[in-house]
């Protein structure tokens, strides 16, 4: 009797370890695959040359802009902001793609409501998010931090 439990918690041990093991699988699956999927966008993106469209259809398209720069791209649209120069920053939106501006959501942590999200709703997302951060950093050197 003594051996069959035994034999219970040893098993219940093993399936533990186990689950644990498919678990850090099914991360690391994750991790690789949104890594795969920047990686194809980025790629495709640099091999076409399609114009741009202002449709909200062009979100399926490759972006024209690597993931990696997105941030870099919305900090100096944000100093343009800050140094009065809103209408630049809105005439540099409109000149995106809508896949760049979809990006560009997601990359700041908005992604959209929809599927095919319109340019206009993702404009004004960037837009609102420009606005807040300036509002956020009116009296913080962001280069202290």
């Amino acid at each position: 009797m003594i051996k069959k439990d035994e034999e219970t918690v040893q098993l219940v041990e093993e399936i533990s370890e186990l689950k644990e093991i498919l678990r850090e699988v099914s991360r690391k699956l994750t991790r690789i695959e949104t890594q795969v999927k920047r990686g194809v966008t980025s790629a495709a993106s640099k091999t076409s040359e399609l114009p741009n469209s202002q449709t909200a259809a062009d979100v399926k398209k490759p972006a024209n802009l690597p993931a990696e720069q997105v941030l870099q791209v919305y900090e100096e649209l944000r100093l343009k902001a800050k140094n009065g120069k809103e209408q630049e920053v809105r005439e540099k939106l409109l000149t995106m793609s809508a896949t760049d501006l979809n990006l560009m959501c997601c990359e700041l942590g908005m992604p959209p409501s929809s599927k095919n999200p319109s340019r206009r709703k993702m404009f004004e997302l960037i837009i609102g998010r420009i606005k807040q951060s300036l509002m956020l950093s009116r009296h913080i050197d962001r280069q202290t931090l």
